[in-house]
């Protein structure tokens, strides 16, 4: 069974199991949201954990490889009032033309995409010259005895559950693809906050 049948299955459950970590997110999520401006592309919207905190004066449009998260997702922007547009798709072949987006946001999604490699590039792809990716992730720590006592662990565990990997270098992959203009380092850099531009 794959990442999509393993969210499929959890559907509306997923905030309830993802919940309690995000009082650690939050303030890392508005954070994420005042770099985005104009065309915004989210990558991975899941139940739309990041929909309240969007600016009112972007045009936003979302994707999500899981239709069921999708739903959720959907539910929760017309609750909150925010028009945006919502598609089922796969990061990694993202059905936009070639520079259409003046961001593109990803928060929690590198460590479940299957070819990371081929979604930074699809990125880069659809963002327009002069354009923000930002990205916020779970990373691989610097500190070495946190990556075996915590991490690995951990890994495997959301490995088996959601086949997610906690320990992708996704800030030194978005460094071939973009001029990082902004990184931030939180929990010894099990979270990391980078904002990158397409020149």
């Amino acid at each position: 069974m794959g990442f999509r049948e393993k969210y499929a299955e959890l559907g509306e459950r997923y905030e309830r199991i993802d919940g309690p970590l995000e009082r650690f997110f939050d303030p890392l999520r508005r954070k994420a949201s005042r770099f985005v401006a104009g065309r915004v592309l989210e990558i991975g919207v899941g139940t739309g954990f990041m929909l309240p905190y969007y600016p009112e004066d972007i045009e936003l449009h979302t994707i999500d490889a899981v239709p069921e998260m999708l739903e959720v997702a959907k539910k929760k922007a017309k609750e909150l009032g925010l028009n945006a547009s919502f598609y089922v798709m796969d990061a990694e072949r993202l059905e936009f033309p070639d520079e259409s987006f003046d961001t593109v946001l990803s928060t929690f999604v590198f460590c479940t995409v299957p070819n990371p490699e081929n979604a930074m590039k699809e990125i880069h792809r659809v963002l327009k010259p002069g354009g923000r990716a930002i990205f916020l992730e779970h990373t691989k720590s610097d500190c070495r005895l946190l990556n075996w006592l915590f991490l690995k662990p951990l890994d495997v565990l959301l490995g088996f559950l959601l086949e997610d990997n906690t320990l992708r270098e996704t800030h030194l992959l978005a460094r071939n693809y973009f001029e990082i203009e902004h990184e931030e380092s939180h929990y010894r850099g099990i979270v990391r906050l980078l904002v990158g531009r397409k020149v």
